[in-house]
């Protein structure tokens, strides 16, 4: 058994630490933060008896611990119905795995390896521009109008037009898409048929984008992938669909990063005038936003033999949630961790997960942060937030925040179209 013992004030009771901690229960969608607080209290690692029995790990060190060992801690399994526990509890009964988020290593990092090299840092900060001028394209489309919900209009269309473009499905379909997805995404639990069902048609979609690469049609992150290898093998057509349904579960994530950021920055004027004056800080801000907000709160893992964690034992086979989302609000890692500080170090935030399955997207979320909010402020610098128009989304498991958001600002002019 491997021994992970980490250090406690005292062993606390059982009665202390078994809890019905349900990511899914809707009480919590809008603010989890106390709950982590009293689970990080009580003990950092403990039983949940929702779905069949988890454990739910909230602190810093043994969340990050646990990121890291992919010997111990696996992405997933197969079960004995023939379908696979993945990264969500409950399981959704799909019969493969999700590449490279439900590969363990060394097999995850050569599927990794393919899409790093298309967003690496370098290649990510060349797009700069192609993201400011999207940003800008979007607030035309709303400048002259004096409010907007800028979730639709901004936070979410920008990814996800981004997002369609390295695909290859049509632009103009990121809103059907979207909702698409948050069909799949939010039917789960309750109704995993259709879940399957609204992914099974995404995933047709992207099949479509593969086939037209193939006939020659330019470019992108599809044209690159049919040109690689893996094990001396071309990737296969399963693989490539995965990796993109993959890189669609990053749109959310982004628009709530930058939503609620917006939000705060207009509950926190002092905040809003320093990245205003001074927009070196916004990338910096950008990690103490992930921090704060956590838009993707915890995955799971299920244990490939016995450990100690915390004063418990947990066995062979059982699934441990690993929340970043309470992790990152450690106050043994984070000073007054629910403030969000922009002074603060945030390079320990686990905002994107941890060791191999560390989120390949981090510099795309930055870069797309950053540009969302320069155009905001040089466009919509007086803009407030309508706090009554604000829609959460209605499970934090898929993603944490906010699905709507209407924001208020002077009129102004759209951009001068460039001759």
């Amino acid at each position: 058994m491997t021994d992970y013992v980490y250090s406690s004030p005292e062993k606390p009771s059982l009665l202390d630490i078994d809890v019905d901690y349900d990511s899914h229960d809707p009480a919590i969608a809008e603010d989890p933060y106390p709950v982590y607080a009293r689970l990080r209290q009580s003990c950092p690692v403990q039983w949940s008896r929702a779905w069949d029995g988890y454990w739910v790990a909230t602190g810093h060190r043994e969340v990050s611990l646990a990121a890291r060992n992919a010997k111990v801690f696996k992405t997933s399994q197969d079960l004995t119905d023939g379908t696979v526990q993945g990264v969500t509890i409950p399981p959704l009964g799909q019969t493969g795995r999700m590449v490279p988020l439900e590969l363990d290593s060394p097999e995850c990092l050569k599927y990794r390896k393919l899409m790093a090299a298309f967003y690496s840092p370098r290649r990510t900060a060349a797009r700069a521009g192609e993201f400011r001028k999207l940003a800008r394209e979007c607030i035309d489309e709303v400048i002259e109008s004096g409010s907007c919900d800028i979730v639709q209009a901004l936070t979410e269309k920008l990814p996800s037009i981004l997002t369609m473009r390295d695909i290859g499905i049509p632009e103009e379909r990121w809103s059907e898409i979207d909702a698409m997805l948050h069909r799949a995404l939010f039917s789960a639990p309750h109704d995993p048929p259709a879940a399957r069902e609204a992914a099974q048609i995404i995933c047709l979609d992207i099949v479509e984008a593969l086939e037209s690469r193939r006939e020659g049609a330019p470019g992108g992150l599809l044209a690159h992938l049919i040109t690689c290898e893996v094990d001396g093998e071309p990737v296969s057509d399963d693989a490539i669909v995965s990796m993109m349904y993959f890189l669609l579960l990053g749109i959310d994530p982004t628009s709530s990063l930058t939503a609620i950021a917006l939000r705060t920055l207009d509950h926190r004027p002092e905040l809003k005038a320093r990245l205003m004056a001074d927009r070196t800080l916004i990338p910096k801000a950008a990690d103490e936003f992930l921090r704060w907000v956590s838009p993707v709160q915890g995955t799971s893992r299920i244990l490939s033999e016995d450990v100690e964690m915390a004063g418990r034992t947990l066995r062979k086979g059982d699934r441990v949630l690993l929340a970043w989302a309470a992790a990152n609000r450690d106050e043994g890692t984070f000073t007054d961790p629910d403030v969000v500080d922009l002074d603060r170090g945030s390079d320990r935030h686990m905002a994107f997960g941890g060791g191999p399955h560390y989120c390949l997207g981090a510099p795309m979320v930055r870069e797309m942060f950053t540009a969302m909010l320069e155009e905001v402020f040089d466009r919509m610098p007086d803009y407030s937030v309508a706090d009554e128009s604000i829609r959460w989304f209605p499970d934090l498991t898929p993603v944490y925040g906010i699905s709507a958001l209407t924001v208020r600002f002077t009129p102004g002019a759209r951009h001068p179209v460039a001759p």
